[in-house]
C-alpha cells in the first residue's frame, strides 16, 4: 500500500488542531481541498482516522494508531529532507537543537547568541527541554543533536555521544530561608521543603532521594519526577526566589542572585561531595552533521570550557 506522505501530514495538523478550518489555515490551503485529502487518506487505509461533530474533530481509536506513526514518519521525512538541504550547500536549512534544562542555560543559549552574530542568515530551533522529552526529540528525529547529561545514554548503540565536560551544581534557596538559620542541616532538616527540578535519567535519584520525598517515578520510562517538576532553569528561579522551594543548579546561574543578596547556597554538610552532571552532545550515528551544527557544537564546547570542572 503506497500512501501519499502529504497526506500524513495534513492528518498529523488536523489532529493537532482538531478543527478543518483551523488546521487548513495553518497548512494553507482551503478546507475543502483538507476534508477531500483526508477522505482520500481514509479510503487508501481503509478506516475512519476521523470522527466529525460540528464542534471538533478527534481521532478514532484506531486513527490514533494511525497518526502516531504518521507523527514519526512526517518527522522523519522532514528531518531527512532538512539534512540533505544543508549537507548539500552548507549554510541553508534549519538547524534544529534540543538541550536540557541547565546546560541549555549555561552553554546553548550564549553559543546560539554568538552564531547569530557571526551569521545572522543562520537558521535555528532551540529547544529547552528536560532531561526525557530532549532524549524522546532526538530519537524520533525531530531535532539534529541533543545536548544534555550524557550519563544514561553511554549503552544506546544508535547514538553517538561526544563529551563536554562536567558540571558542578549546588543547592540554593531564596535569601532569608528557614533553612539559612541552622547552623548544621541535617536530611530531615530539608525534606519539609518542596524541591524544584527539570526531570532527570533515574541514574540521577541520588541527587534528591535523601531531600525530596515527594519525587515520583515515570513507569513508562523509569525517569525521576522531583516534587515540582519544570521544563527551564528560569521558571525554577522564579519558584525558589519566591518561595521556600529549594533547587539545584550551576553557581553561574544564580551568581546574578548571590550578589544581589536575593538567593543563598545550602551547605548539605551531610555529602560527600557536589553534584556533578557529564554533558555531551548526541546524535544519530546514522546522521551526518552539517558544517553549521558542527560550528554550533564548537562554540557550545567554548562555552562549557569556561565552566566545566575540566577547564579550571
Amino acid at each position: 500500500m503506497e500512501i501519499d506522505l502529504k497526506l500524513l501530514q495534513y492528518a498529523v495538523v488536523l489532529a493537532k488542531h482538531r478543527h478543518f478550518g483551523r488546521a487548513a489555515a495553518a497548512l494553507r490551503i482551503s478546507q475543502p481541498t483538507l476534508s477531500r485529502n483526508i477522505a482520500t487518506l481514509e479510503k487508501q487505509i481503509g478506516m475512519r482516522v476521523f470522527e466529525r461533530s460540528r464542534r471538533d474533530v478527534v481521532a478514532t481509536p484506531a486513527g490514533d494508531d494511525v497518526l502516531k506513526m504518521a507523527d514519526e514518519l512526517v518527522g522523519r521525512a522532514e528531518a531527512i529532507s532538512n539534512n540533505l538541504q544543508m549537507v548539500r550547500d552548507g549554510r541553508g536549512g534549519r538547524l534544529r537543537v534540543a538541550a536540557g534544562v541547565y546546560v541549555h542555560d549555561i552553554a546553548v543559549r550564549p553559543a546560539a547568541i554568538e552564531m547569530i552574530k557571526a551569521s545572522p542568515s543562520v537558521r535555528l530551533e532551540l529547544l529547552e527541554r528536560e532531561w526525557t522529552a530532549a532524549l524522546a526529540m532526538l530519537m524520533t528525529d525531530r531535532v539534529d543533536f541533543a545536548v544534555l547529561d550524557i550519563m544514561a545514554l553511554r549503552g544506546v548503540p544508535s547514538l553517538k555521544v561526544e563529551p563536554l565536560g562536567k558540571l558542578e551544581g549546588v543547592y540554593y534557596c531564596r535569601a532569608g530561608h528557614p533553612l539559612l538559620k541552622k547552623a548544621s542541616l541535617r536530611p530531615e532538616d530539608v525534606r519539609p521543603f518542596p524541591f524544584v527540578f527539570s526531570s532527570m535519567a533515574h541514574e540521577k535519584l541520588g541527587l534528591i532521594e535523601d531531600i525530596d520525598p515527594g519525587f515520583t517515578v515515570d513507569h513508562t520510562t523509569g525517569d525521576i519526577l522531583p516534587s515540582i517538576a519544570v521544563s527551564s532553569f528560569r521558571l525554577g528561579l522564579e519558584i525558589v526566589s519566591g518561595t521556600d522551594a529549594i533547587s539545584l543548579g550551576h553557581v553561574s546561574q544564580i551568581q546574578e542572585g548571590l550578589d544581589a543578596g536575593r538567593l543563598a547556597i545550602l551547605d548539605l554538610t551531610w555529602r560527600p561531595r557536589l553534584p556533578v552532571a557529564e554533558m555531551g552532545v548526541a546524535y544519530k550515528r546514522e546522521r551526518t552533521l552539517p558544517p553549521s551544527a558542527r560550528s554550533f557544537i564548537g562554540l557550545i564546547r567554548k562555552r562549557m570550557r569556561l565552566y566545566s570542572r575540566e577547564g579550571k
